[in-house]
């Protein structure tokens, strides 16, 4: 009786004592994960939705673009397995995707670390393809970047690819060099998904442009130029791999907790060697281009003349005689002839010369540089205690876009979930940790768990208490000591 007497007396006494305590206590907290996405114009989902650069939604990061995700980008998809298992453990989960179109893992480490910064590629390519000072958009970049990362539980980093090829694109784009310039805009065409019809097409009308200005000086800087690349790939590699680590790093100055999943590099057209079941000669796909580019020129201008043919056998059998095609030929005025003729030199070059070369060309070559860096990624997460998440033999996309089609991300998706979820469920579904003072077990040490304690050893209305957070001094025993040892917390507290 003596003991509950006291212990209603202390009780009173404490409440007093601590009253100030309250008003900054802490309220109880959810249980949430949080999972954030770094990477490039793949990551972003860019080509998914709607054709052409400057309309892409993916193009530019912003909140209304975090707010209103690519539905089928892979940091989408994933995000949605990941509600689905947090529903089952009590847990509310978002999905941020911060990846960003055109930049490079340098890119994005400065960005983490400082205000203001642009991404000097993505920024050329907006004031070049979109317009003037559209690269102002990419100033919050820093700002968004650090209000999701310091949340985040799970972040993946999928980066190091344009670092590669903007290692070569972007000192063409800035060399004084016609023929290094003309082929960097065709280049770029084709890493934004524009078909290989549209992206040479552009190329060849730009050197047609600048024709005058090459001069045998210019195509030997070329000559050298290319040299020096096929020399130093493997450098290119190497400082994109260490550009991803800077992002690792970067992501850890900010939140050392969060686990992170690197994600490795595919190779966007395919590991055959072979097109088509064969590899032809140079000389037959040139003597193909000039045949059929010469075939499709009358075809054009018969089209244009009111004759609708697609082939030229099916124009000469309507208009009855060669002869009749020869002179709506003839009549027509020259400069719609010479349109002719180089738009359809410009749809066979595509079929005949880009597409396949991409495929022997890019599929042949890059490949190895994708193994190399995907090697280094791997290393990386061992060193920086990341996982490693392997995306490299996704299925091939059979077309020119670099980009993965919503296929493609879906199975970037079924990777990150295959080898992550395990780790995150075992998360979840673990007991939580035991916090010293937290009586009532809310996730916070306040006011409300002495007042519980009081109760508790007053044998008053006392409700359920977790034992071991209760013995706060650590002895083994619950009594009106952890009172005191509680208090001397809640006093550091305010």
């Amino acid at each position: 009786m003596v003991k509950r007497i006291l212990s209603v007396i202390l009780a009173v006494c404490m409440l007093g004592s601590l009253a100030v305590v309250v008003a900054s206590a802490e309220e109880k907290t959810d249980k949430t994960f949080n999972y954030v996405a770094f990477g490039d114009s793949i990551a972003a989902g860019y080509g998914l939705t709607a054709p052409g650069t400057a309309h892409d939604p993916a193009l530019i990061l912003s909140e209304d673009l975090i707010a209103n995700p690519v539905q089928d980008a892979y940091a989408h998809v994933f995000g949605e397995r990941l509600a689905e298992m947090g529903a089952e453990y009590g847990y509310t989960t978002t999905a941020t995707n911060l990846s960003s179109t055109a930049y490079r893992a340098e890119d994005v480490a400065k960005t983490i670390t400082t205000a203001g910064y642009k991404g000097v590629v993505a920024a050329h390519i907006l004031e070049t393809f979109v317009g003037p000072g559209t690269s102002e958009a990419l100033i919050p970049y820093h700002d968004i970047y650090n209000k999701y990362l310091p949340g985040a539980d799970m972040v993946s980093i999928q980066l190091g690819g344009n670092d590669i090829v903007m290692g070569v694109i972007y000192p063409m784009i800035e060399s004084d060099n016609p023929i290094l310039k003309d082929m960097a805009t065709a280049v770029a065409l084709l890493l934004f998904g524009q078909s290989a019809e549209t992206a040479i097409g552009a190329g060849i009308k730009l050197i047609i442009r600048d024709k005058d200005l090459i001069t045998y000086q210019h195509v030997a800087e070329a000559a050298k130029f290319f040299a020096n690349v096929v020399k130093n790939k493997e450098q290119l590699v190497l400082n994109a791999a260490d550009n991803v680590e800077g992002v690792v790093d970067a992501v850890k100055g900010v939140n050392p907790t969060a686990d992170i999943a690197l994600i490795g590099m595919y190779n966007p057209y395919g590991n055959s060697l072979e097109y088509d079941g064969q590899v032809r000669d140079i000389c037959t796909v040139i003597k193909n281009i000039f045949a059929r580019g010469a075939a499709e020129a009358i075809d054009y201008k018969i089209n244009i003349g009111g004759v609708e043919a697609t082939t030229y056998e099916e124009a000469e059998e309507k208009t009855g005689e060669f002869e009749d095609v020869a002179d709506e030929l003839m009549n027509t005025p020259l400069n719609e002839l010479r349109k002719a003729r180089i738009q359809a030199l410009v749809t066979i070059a595509a079929e005949e010369l880009a597409y396949p070369i991409q495929y022997l060309t890019a599929g042949k070559n890059v490949d190895p540089q994708m193994r190399l860096l995907n090697e280094k990624l791997q290393e990386i997460a061992e060193r920086q205690g990341a996982t490693y998440v392997d995306v490299y033999d996704i299925s091939n996309e059979c077309n020119t876009d670099p980009h993965p089609t919503a296929e493609g991300h879906k199975e970037i998706a079924d990777r990150l979930e295959a080898t992550m979820m395990a780790k995150i469920e075992a998360k979840m579904s673990a007991a939580p940790e035991v916090k010293i003072g937290d009586v009532n077990g809310d996730g916070v040490v306040n006011i409300e768990d002495a007042t519980l304690l009081q109760r508790y050893l007053a044998e008053y209305d006392a409700e359920d208490i977790q034992l071991d957070a209760a013995d706060v001094n650590g002895d083994g025993r619950v009594n009106v000591t952890d009172v005191t040892a509680l208090q001397r917390i809640l006093a550091e507290i305010a």
